[in-house]
């Protein structure tokens, strides 16, 4: 039979004919291959030794057993027809053992029970056919150990005993022996690692630590207090006149916030009743639901200010920004965390089959605060926006479909680097920017989270966050 090599990393059936045609073509011995002459499962037959071997093959991480060889005794000479050390003897015509019958047989000694696959084929080694048989032991997935004595009698008609109750069992070389201290702590190991192992392809998820990033970026500063207070009657005639500065809102028919209004030096100071003032512990609001949703308002109305002081149009259905295009496309440069700065095209123009005429589409961010576990993040959504002319904003079902197209094709790739683009933007390169003239700080760091759930076949987290090459988006033609 011509020399024959399995090819790397390749997953066979364990009693398929390529694996069959490989261990056959060993003939030899090794830790987790056996050869025999015959074996008998019936009441009477010295089974315990095959069960010792079976229970070795387990422990050791799995093994075959190949029936039907005969160990040649004598030293190889070249006159020899064959070459082998196990030579081929076959079994008979009538030989047969059902699967389930072995299985049980060893069941009856194991305290766990084991899968064990037996298949009985006819192959042609040096020219000639033998029928054989062969036996795949799985690894099992805890220490396994016998629950009564392997006592058989040998073909002298002498009581023997293949095992005890409670030995460990395993393959060291080509022996099935007692296993040490030291080799029963492998068991232990590699078997936990078996159970895991057939559980992922039974479909539960990996156990490797995987770190994920996600689209939130922490608010590490607040202010400790927010404030409010009764408007004056002449408010909405001076409120034109209030610095761009100062960020406020309207609820309970009182102002809220976060500067100090009774403070002379505030803008707001003079259009207050300053009798109505009243400091509230900013950790005090975070609890109240309604509240929450004025403090949100507060700081999405200080990122708009952001936004607009870098020049970013504000689409006003939503807290959805992008840059504008004067021309065919605009190129935008950034600090990515990888290289000294980058270039990115955030806006084209394009032909648009749907509505029959040039558009632009746009890189665009949705972004605003929100409260997560009782703390505050700013959440950035990256995604696309098209305009008819650069500048304003265009609906419908048809430019939906542009944008559902534009996204499929190109952008979903792109997703955290756009992701970090936009970060980068607003904190203008740095780690963390400022909001409310300093009373806010937002890290531009994603917050993580590490789990033990990844998938073995996923790149490296470090590998993804490398900033991907500038958006290509296709013309649609």
């Amino acid at each position: 039979m011509a020399s024959f090599q399995l090819p790397p990393e390749v997953s066979v059936e364990p009693l398929g004919d390529m694996m069959l045609n490989f261990l056959i073509d060993r003939d030899k011995e090794e830790a987790f291959l056996d050869f025999k002459e015959t074996i008998k499962i019936d009441k009477d037959s010295p089974f315990s030794k095959i069960a010792k071997d079976i229970f070795a093959f387990s422990n050791y991480g799995g093994g075959f057993i190949l029936v039907g060889f005969k160990e040649r005794k004598t030293k190889l000479d070249s006159n020899l027809e064959s070459k082998r050390h196990f030579l081929p003897m076959g079994l008979s015509e009538d030989f047969h053992i059902d699967q389930a019958d072995l299985q049980s047989k060893f069941n009856s000694y194991s305290e766990n029970p084991i899968n064990i696959d037996y298949h009985e084929f006819f192959t042609h080694i040096e020219g000639s056919e033998y029928k054989l048989a062969a036996i795949y032991i799985q690894p099992s997935t805890s220490i396994l150990k016998p629950i009564k004595d392997g006592a058989y009698t040998d073909n002298k008609g002498k009581n023997k005993l293949a095992f005890r109750v409670g030995n460990v069992l395993f393959r060291r070389g080509t022996q099935s022996i007692i296993a040490s201290k030291e080799e029963e702590q492998y068991i232990k190991k590699r078997a936990e690692k078996e159970g895991y192992k057939i559980s992922v392809l039974s479909g539960n998820p990996d156990q490797v630590k995987e770190t994920l990033y996600s689209n939130l970026f922490e608010v590490t500063k607040t202010p400790k207090f927010i404030w409010t207070a009764k408007t004056l009657n002449e408010f909405d005639e001076k409120e034109r006149h209030i610095p761009y500065t100062e960020t406020y809102t309207f609820w309970n028919k009182q102002l809220i916030t976060f500067s100090d209004v009774s403070s002379k030096q505030c803008p707001l100071n003079g259009l207050v009743d300053l009798s109505s003032v009243e400091k509230h512990e900013l950790s005090e609001w975070s609890e109240d639901s309604d509240k929450q949703r004025m403090v949100v308002y507060l700081l999405n109305k200080e990122l708009r200010r952001l936004a607009n002081r870098l020049e970013l149009v504000q689409e006003e259905k939503r807290d959805k920004f992008y840059y504008f295009c004067e021309g065919e496309f605009r190129v935008v440069t950034w600090k990515p965390r990888f290289k000294a700065s980058s270039s990115l095209k955030v806006a084209q123009r394009m032909w648009a089959n749907q509505l029959k005429r040039f558009i632009f589409w746009h890189l665009a961010v949705i972004a605003r605060f929100t409260y997560l576990g009782g703390k505050l993040f700013m959440r950035l959504e990256p995604t696309l926006l098209i305009t008819d002319d650069g500048h304003m904003a265009i609906f419908g079902s048809k430019e939906g479909t542009i944008i559902t197209r534009l996204i499929y094709n190109k952008y979903n790739s792109s997703y955290l680097n756009s992701l970090l683009f936009w970060i980068s933007k607003f904190a203008e390169g740095k780690e963390n920017f400022f909001l409310a003239q300093g009373k806010i700080e937002v890290s531009a760091k994603p917050s993580t989270t590490d789990v033990t759930m990844g998938i073995l076949s996923d790149k490296p987290t470090a590998e993804l966050m490398q900033e991907v090459p500038d958006i290509q988006l296709e013309e649609d033609e």
